[in-house]
């Protein structure tokens, strides 16, 4: 096995941020997620975040998914968390500027922490996954973002489970 660098970047949100989850969420249980990623090195050009927001987002017309500009596959929203970013606000405008869609719940339903490890650095960040719901029945993304499409799907497409983010985010969304 390949030992992981030793720097690793972390990207945490506020202590008083963790604080109000734990009060919200009590008995909660946190899913650790590793990626082996080889000899690949991290691309770190990107504004700084204090984590990664995924959100199911379920209407009347089934899930809603995105496909991304460059792919193929169909995937649940996500976007990184600002660092000045409420965490629920932030769910919000993914489901508004991917999908078109406005959230009428929302409830925390999951927290993952995920480390890739690539040749230069390990990454930890923590990804926050809501259920959300919508009245809403037609998708329409804001193509800024880089999604190039976002539907309601009945049966999700095993893209969106190609990994254990998705399946964890299945699996503790249909607990709510």
């Amino acid at each position: 096995m390949r030992k992981p660098p030793k720097h690793m970047l972390i990207e945490l949100p506020t202590a008083d941020e963790i604080d109000q989850l734990a009060i919200t969420t009590p008995r909660f249980e946190v899913r650790n997620i590793a990626f082996e990623m080889g000899e690949k090195r991290a691309d770190l050009d990107y504004s700084p975040c204090k984590g990664q927001a995924l959100v199911l987002i379920r209407g009347e017309d089934g899930t809603a998914l995105v496909r991304r500009r460059g792919s193929a596959d169909w995937v649940f929203p996500s976007d990184r968390i600002g660092p000045n970013e409420d965490i629920q606000k932030s769910v919000k405008r993914i489901g508004s500027e991917q999908c078109g869609l406005a959230i009428k719940s929302l409830e925390l339903a999951g927290i993952y922490d995920v480390v890739w490890h690539y040749s230069n650095v390990s990454i930890k960040r923590l990804h926050f996954v809501f259920a959300a719901e919508t009245d809403d029945c037609s998708c329409q993304p804001d193509k800024a973002t880089g999604v190039d499409e976002a539907r309601f799907f009945r049966q999700i497409p095993s893209t969106a489970l190609k990994d254990d983010i998705g399946l964890f985010a299945v699996s503790d969304c249909s607990e709510k």
